[in-house]
């Protein structure tokens, strides 16, 4: 009966039966080869006497003297061992890298993956795999004979690409000199509404004086940082005569106001009446 195994937990080689002190039997170093070999599938490396190591899964790196050590063997019977263990091909030895690597030939044969599926012979495996690559064998060649376009595709990307980023540049230098027409003609109109706004307070000259009238403009007609908007626009409620009269009793305005010669330069204009 070679089908199947027994499934051994490895807590039974940490047990005080199997630790106790003793002259290990060549089935027992056998079996001790055989847990102490990389369970995982991926490789590893560690620092074992200084060397750096790199061993896989069914592999121990362990010296002659190490385990004439554990197994309390004489150095000659463990190599008399390891050398009958080769010839029966059950191992094989690599000592390339300064330290002798013990590979166990059919490692999957004595330790699975640990489930009951395991006891599955090795005929079935095979089977399977077989399957597999012949399936993915049929892919591959589907597609291999299917029509290639993915250079006209990658050339038509790139030139949506390129076009829609050409679009995109045409778009946007667009938009900004369409903001700029339009941010020069509001600018525009604030001058022509500033000048209205010059005009409108002419006729207040006789009464306030140039000078008051001068500042009142001065200040209510300053622009806002765009340029679109003077401070009096600003305004909540604006009443042309009520803020003059304001203006005038803060500044207390002399009966005879002071002669000014005060010119207004704004967009090349000048502002000569007050």
């Amino acid at each position: 009966m070679e089908k199947g195994f027994i499934m051994l937990s490895r807590k039974f080689f940490s047990n005080r039966i199997w630790e106790a002190a003793r002259t290990f039997s060549e089935c027992e170093a056998w079996l001790d080869l055989i847990q102490s070999a990389r369970f995982e599938a991926t490789d590893t490396t560690e620092c074992i006497g200084g060397r750096e190591i790199t061993y896989g899964r069914g592999q121990y790196p362990a010296s002659i003297r190490f385990l004439s050590k554990k197994w309390s063997w004489s150095e000659r019977t463990v190599r008399t061992f390891l050398s009958k263990l080769t010839k029966e091909k059950m191992i094989t030895t690599d000592n390339s890298q300064g330290m002798n690597v013990i590979t166990l030939c059919k490692y999957n044969d004595y330790n699975g993956s640990g489930t009951v599926n395991d006891t599955a012979s090795d005929t079935d495996i095979n089977q399977e795999i077989r399957r597999l690559t012949d399936i993915v064998t049929q892919l591959t060649t589907q597609l291999s004979t299917q029509p290639r376009h993915t250079g006209d595709t990658n050339l038509n990307k790139e030139e949506e690409y390129n076009n829609s980023f050409k679009e995109t540049s045409t778009s946007v230098e667009a938009k900004k000199a369409e903001q700029a027409k339009k941010l020069a003609a509001a600018k525009a109109a604030t001058l022509k509404r500033k000048e209205d706004f010059y005009n409108s307070l002419v006729p207040y000259v006789i009464r306030y004086g140039k000078e008051m009238i001068r500042a009142f403009f001065d200040y209510w007609s300053e622009l806002n940082k765009s340029e679109t908007k003077m401070r009096f626009e600003t305004e909540k409620t604006w009443e042309l005569a009520r803020r003059l009269s304001t203006w005038a009793n803060r500044e207390k305005v002399p009966k005879e106001p002071k002669k000014s010669n005060f010119t207004n330069h704004d967009n090349n204009k000048e502002y000569t009446d007050f």
